[in-house]
């Protein structure tokens, strides 16, 4: 084991931090669903090839499992409605 800390999450998040997602809404074969305005809670970096560096893994509730996200599609504050 290294005694070195993890290396930063990409866009200064960190674990247990609480984005809401503001990308489109989707349903995922799993059941698994990003819910557009749903908050969750960052468990990590994103793991897929697409993703690596340019988002985070976040657990939504109700779903199985984290699922990355870009950057781009969360947010540290809820967006107020237009």
């Amino acid at each position: 084991m290294s005694r070195e800390p993890p290396p930063p999450l990409p866009g200064g998040w960190k674990v247990k931090d609480l984005p809401y997602y503001t990308g489109k809404s989707q349903t995922f074969s799993t059941g698994d669903k990003l819910v557009h305005g749903q908050r969750g809670e960052v468990v990590g970096p994103a793991t897929s090839e697409s993703h690596k560096g340019k988002g985070v893994k976040v657990l939504f509730p109700g779903n199985k499992g984290g699922i990355d996200c870009y950057l781009t599609e969360v947010r540290r504050l809820h967006a107020a409605a237009a």
